[in-house]
This record gives C-alpha cells, sequence and structure tokens, in this order.
C-alpha cells in the first residue's frame, strides 16, 4: 500500500496559502515520499529550498487559462527558473470550444520546446469538454510530447471521473501517463482511479490518505 503515496502530487493551491503551508507541505512530502508537492507559482522559489526540484511541481495558467498566451510563456519561464520540476498547465478551452486545432497544436508544441526535459501535464478540465474534444485535445497533446493528460483542475464543475481517467488512458496508449485529480479525498478515492488506470493523484488530502494508508498497514 505505502508504494501507492508515491502517486500523489500533494497540492496546496489555496489562495490564503503562506510560507507557513509550502513548509509543512514539504516536511509532508519528504515524509510520507509523495510524488510532488504541488503548489502556485509564487511559491515555487520557497519550496525549491526545501526540496529537491523533481518534487515541486507547479501550475501555469490556473486555473482559467484566463491570460494570453504570452503571458503563459513568461509564467512558465519564471517557474522553471526558480527550480519546478513538473508543470500542470492549464489547456486553452477558448481554443478548443473554437475548434482552433492547429493554434492549439501550436501552443502545446511551445510548451513543450520550452519546457524540454521536464515534466509537463496538460490539464484538460474534462467537465467542460465533449468525449469528441477530450479525443481531439488528448491526441493532440500526446503527439506534441506531453508527459501526462490530467482530468481537472479541481475548480471546474466537478473533478475526476472513472468514465474520464478510461478515455484518458487509451487515447494515451503507452505513450503518455494520467493524472486523475478534483475531488479525490480518501484512500478509497485513490484506489478506485489507479484501478482503472491513474498514474498519478492530485489531492490537497495527502496528509489524510497517508494516515489512511499507515493505519492499514498497522491493522
Amino acid at each position: 500500500m505505502k508504494e501507492i503515496l508515491s502517486k500523489i502530487d500533494h497540492s496546496i493551491l489555496k489562495a490564503t496559502t503562506t510560507e507557513y503551508d509550502i513548509a509543512k507541505g514539504a516536511e509532508l512530502t519528504r515524509k510520507f515520499n509523495f510524488a510532488t508537492l504541488c503548489i502556485l507559482p509564487k511559491h515555487v522559489k520557497f519550496a525549491s529550498m526545501l526540496l529537491p526540484s523533481e518534487k515541486v511541481a507547479t501550475v501555469i495558467g490556473f486555473p482559467l487559462h484566463g491570460v494570453s498566451f504570452r503571458s503563459i510563456i513568461v509564467e512558465t519561464e519564471k517557474a522553471l527558473s526558480d527550480g519546478a520540476g513538473e508543470l500542470d498547465v492549464v489547456a486553452n478551452i477558448s481554443l478548443v470550444k473554437e475548434k482552433k486545432w492547429q493554434k492549439l497544436e501550436k501552443e502545446l508544441s511551445t510548451i513543450r520546446e520550452l519546457t524540454e526535459k521536464r515534466t509537463i501535464k496538460l490539464i484538460m478540465e474534462c467537465c467542460y469538454l465533449t468525449e469528441e474534444e477530450k479525443i481531439t485535445v488528448g491526441q493532440i497533446a500526446v503527439d506534441t510530447g506531453w508527459d501526462f493528460l490530467k482530468t481537472s483542475t479541481g475548480y471546474g464543475k466537478h473533478g475526476a471521473t472513472v468514465e474520464d481517467v478510461k478515455l484518458l488512458k487509451t487515447i494515451v496508449r503507452k505513450k503518455a501517463k494520467v493524472k486523475a485529480s478534483g475531488g479525490i479525498r480518501t484512500l478509497d478515492d485513490v484506489l478506485k482511479f489507479i484501478d482503472v488506470g491513474a498514474d498519478r493523484i492530485g489531492t490537497s488530502a495527502g496528509e489524510r490518505i497517508a494516515n489512511e494508508v499507515m493505519y492499514s498497514r498497522e491493522v
């Protein structure tokens, strides 16, 4: 059971987050060997003083991709220079709804080139997409070399669903991985999504879930 914790991105993404919260999150990440500590860009430099780069993840264009693509690039560059090892980037849903596939492909390719060997995850915000849109967006991401397709920001109409994880798993075809995120708060939730193919779990309830794992091992 303990290896389950190595699949968790422990997320601290509240507006009220302080450096104390980041320090506590870093301590939990080390203690339970979470995959990463996922934080807002403004906290990356501080977190990178507490954890190795590969353990520091951040979000880009979060949560609405409400800025220009140039701003996305600047935010990405700053996150990289501050020490982020993984980036979860919100997809440009407006381009999806406008079916501007070539422009979306160009944006995703540009980010892939900029991030080089860093791990990048495309937050698709599946709750706003049709099945056809999910398939098209996912395929573009895989074809442009993204490492993960991610279900949700956790700020949309709903978070991860079993159906979405199953669908994304068929899209990646072992060329990429799938991250389930949004509304995952218990060990049972984690096991449910891992069982249908999720390779990574995003949750703000990492400590609670870790304690459930530790208790289950004791009993």
